[in-house]
């Protein structure tokens, strides 16, 4: 068994040493990238969670060698979701809006525990109902174990976005 650096779940090890994100083990990498293929493949029922999807395993697996504008879109992706009630398409608009506009983003404390779901989680869910309810729940606690960023996070999301509407 090989435990992942980011979000610590624990797979069997198999050998992957191709390009990945820099805190996954490769199992934890491969299992992310079947579900994002799942999730496409079901995108009439899972294409609002695609980008909570992203964000989720972003913010769980963010790093020292993690670009700051990484971490810092997942956590405003995750805030526009469950704080606003944005949609998936809806926070990748915003997200190429804040591209465009440029700007520097603090780089944020990773708190000890990064929620209670991985992708494991996911990957486990029946079908694409029980999936888009796992994606919900693994977005939302990933969410609130980054509490502590709460507060910066949206301030500087809401006043970067003033110019922008969904």
């Amino acid at each position: 068994m090989e435990a992942c650096p980011g979000c610590g779940v624990e797979l069997p090890g198999n050998g992957w040493d191709g390009p990945r994100h820099s805190t996954a083990s490769g199992a934890c990498w491969q299992l992310y990238g079947e579900l994002g293929a799942y999730v496409l493949e079901h995108s009439a029922v899972l294409g609002r969670w695609q980008q909570t999807t992203v964000d989720a395993y972003a913010a769980q697996h963010t790093g020292p060698d993690t670009p700051v504008v990484a971490t810092a879109f997942a956590l405003n992706g995750l805030y526009l979701v469950f704080e606003r009630g944005l949609t998936g398409p809806q926070v990748r608009a915003a997200h190429s809006f804040l591209a465009q506009a440029g700007g520097d983003w603090p780089r944020f404390a990773v708190p000890a525990g990064v929620g209670p779901y991985t992708v494991f989680d996911v990957a486990l869910a029946d079908g694409p109902d029980g999936t888009a309810a796992a994606i919900a729940a693994w977005g939302r606690g990933v969410w609130d174990a980054w509490r502590p960023a709460h507060a910066e996070i949206a301030a500087l999301t809401d006043r970067r976005l003033s110019a922008w509407r969904p």
